[in-house]
């Protein structure tokens, strides 16, 4: 297991794939700062540094699909995967490897974007709002979340052998996941009343009339679980600061990791590698 830790990390340092990742989330946190910025000079806008450390969580899940199923892709293609297991390597200890260096690699891109926007963007628009303790819980929450993320994604890479449906599938996914979240958080925000204008002799009378499309208590109680449960409704939660109880979401998150890595554990190996 450290021989392939090992192997893995070295490989991950040479790799072309995570120094464009790095770049990215350094490039991203300077186009972020740089236009929130340009918002506050040109029209007085108030920034909020911490938000912006945020924001990113919304997306990462995109780039973790990326970044995993091309790092992962070429693990069959090139024979690695048969490589090591003809030189001893267990299954399990080959799987939760890759695992451990999808999830470090996730977790670092985040932590190069908050980096970047903490020692660029708090001199620029002030020191944190929030108490430093709701930060780092919020913080905490989102790289649970990006464990779960990377179990997902990793199951899915060494589920298929084939490079090209794995980056489908893992890209589909990631984008079906925040559009099932953004679906959530739409009827979850539904205003219970509709305000209708009308004239009446002559004056603008304003009444507001029940919204036929406002959810009930138990479908609110549903979307929200639906929410919780998907990753990408964890971070857009985390991100805009409206999860209703903090303390739930990891709860969420190591349940996916359990039932990805454990499912994905044992596929592999009963996996027949061609």
């Amino acid at each position: 297991m450290v021989k392939l830790l090992h192997t893995g990390f070295t490989r991950l340092r040479k790799n072309k794939l995570f120094w464009i990742l790095t770049a990215f989330s350094i490039g991203l946190a300077l186009f972020v700062v740089y236009t929130q910025y340009r918002s506050m000079k040109n029209y007085g806008d108030t920034i909020e540094a911490e938000q912006l450390m945020l924001n990113y969580a919304t997306v990462i899940g995109v780039v973790i699909a990326i970044f995993t199923s091309l790092f992962l892709g070429v693990e069959y293609s090139d024979g690695a995967i048969r490589n090591k297991i003809s030189v001893g390597h267990r299954r399990i200890h080959i799987y939760v490897s890759n695992f451990v260096i999808i999830t470090v690699t996730s977790l670092f891109s985040y932590m190069v974007f908050t980096a970047v926007v903490s020692f660029i963007g708090i001199p620029l628009f002030g020191a944190i709002t929030i108490p430093i303790s709701k930060l780092l819980m919020l913080l905490g929450c989102i790289f649970v979340t990006i464990v779960a993320y990377s179990s997902i994604f990793t199951f899915i890479a060494m589920a298929i052998q084939n490079k090209a449906v794995t980056a489908t599938v893992s890209i589909m996914l990631a984008f079906s996941l925040m559009m099932a979240a953004l679906t959530c958080l739409k009827i979850l925000q539904t205003q219970e009343y509709t305000p209708i204008t009308s004239i009446r002799n002559g004056e603008i009378v304003t009444e507001k009339i029940k919204n036929p499309k406002y959810p009930s208590e138990m479908e609110k109680e549903i979307y929200q679980a639906f929410l919780n449960l998907n990753p990408a409704g964890q971070m857009f939660q985390l991100a805009g600061r409206t999860a209703p109880d903090l303390k739930v979401l990891p709860v969420y998150s190591l349940g996916i990791f359990l039932v990805f890595t454990a499912s994905g554990i044992v596929l592999f190996h009963k996996k027949d590698l061609k």
